[in-house]
């Protein structure tokens, strides 16, 4: 990858970023009262042309779809290749994978549930994965959804493949549907190293391995809330990052202030010191670790601020509307159920701006 190619798409997303809301936006955007006000404000930014084709302001969802896919249309567009975008994209296929088994194991019409960002040959995997036998109406269906047959190389379409046949095999051995999740999640963060190393960038695989760090230690906090046994966090526990899962498992009988101690000089140290507290129970110590999970990522597009150009300008810019989407969900589900100002201003994840 040579840096250079990415000027011309920097300058270009440097502009982009002119348009991003600002935390001051969105807490302006709270003080309103009800729904549509907030809608009404919102016309005034980026996002005025969805809503004037909404019917209902019930359903906002729409916009923040539609305004998560021109934006990725844009990144696409201008980015000298797909590996940055590819990245940031490993979520929705996975999210995709995972419906595609349950379909199967389940029999059942799922095709509400995809999500066009992850725009995979979902047709190619699931004709491998069944029999002949098997087709139905509904493969129609799966295929109207994924991107042209060819718009992926086979090697990609069989690891996506090979990742949803585990997964599948995995869940035939325990007949447990949460294993199906268990197994495309560790994939999941397999494929983000691969794409990772595969960019070369040194702070994005360290990035990626201080997310495993921190989801293999929001693992560890969920087993223990919900009463399961060492055997299950080992079942779950990923490979890949800075802390061994050895370590974790020694931490299955640790205190909360035992866990940040002992953390404290790990790369996930000042997030873990930062969100859990001993005074708070495991459930409330989780969703305190699930918002520095996102600060996490939010930080990463700080970090990176400075850089004149690279692929990793155009990533801190999906990386921070995705985060502003997150924030304007929150916002307007506050506003739809009449929620706490307070409550909702403390929901609310770092931005970029």
């Amino acid at each position: 990858m040579n840096k250079d190619d990415y000027i011309s798409a920097s300058i270009s997303t440097r502009m982009y970023e002119k348009n991003l809301l600002t935390r001051t936006d969105l807490e302006r955007l709270n003080d309103y009262d009800s729904l549509r006000d907030v809608l009404n404000q919102l016309n005034e930014t980026i996002y005025r042309g969805p809503i004037n084709d909404l019917d209902r302001p019930e359903e906002y969802e729409k916009i923040l779809k539609d305004e998560l896919k021109r934006v990725y249309k844009a990144i696409e567009d201008i980015a000298p290749d797909k590996e940055i975008i590819d990245y940031m994209k490993e979520k929705y296929i996975f999210h995709n994978l995972k419906v595609l088994v349950k379909e199967l194991i389940q029999e059942k019409d799922y095709s509400s549930l995809y999500l066009e960002m992850g725009d995979i040959d979902l047709a190619y995997i699931k004709k491998n994965l069944i029999k002949e036998d098997r087709k139905s109406d509904f493969f129609d269906k799966v295929a109207s959804l994924t991107s042209d047959e060819d718009s992926l190389g086979k090697d990609a379409r069989d690891l996506y493949l090979d990742y949803a046949q585990k997964a599948l095999s995995y869940y035939q051995e325990t007949k447990n549907p949460q294993d199906i999740d268990i197994s495309l999640d560790k994939s999941y963060y397999e494929k983000l190293l691969l794409d990772a190393k595969a960019l070369d960038l040194d702070t994005l695989i360290d990035f990626t391995r201080e997310t495993i760090d921190l989801i293999n230690l929001k693992s560890l906090l969920r087993v223990k809330s919900q009463g399961e046994d060492m055997e299950t966090l080992e079942k779950i526990l990923i490979e890949g990052g800075f802390v061994e899962p050895i370590k974790f498992k020694e931490y299955f009988s640790y205190e909360i202030n035992q866990l940040i101690g002992s953390l404290s000089n790990a790369k996930i140290g000042n997030y873990v010191k930062d969100s859990l507290n001993d005074d708070l129970n495991l459930d409330d110590n989780i969703l305190a670790l699930e918002k520095a999970i996102d600060s996490h990522m939010t930080d990463y597009t700080r970090d990176s601020k400075m850089i004149t150009f690279g692929p990793e300008v155009l990533m801190n810019y999906v990386i921070s509307k995705e985060t502003e989407i997150k924030n304007l969900r929150i916002l307007l589900v506050s506003k739809l159920n009449k929620l706490d100002k307070e409550f909702t201003l403390e929901k609310l994840r770092k931005s970029y701006v």
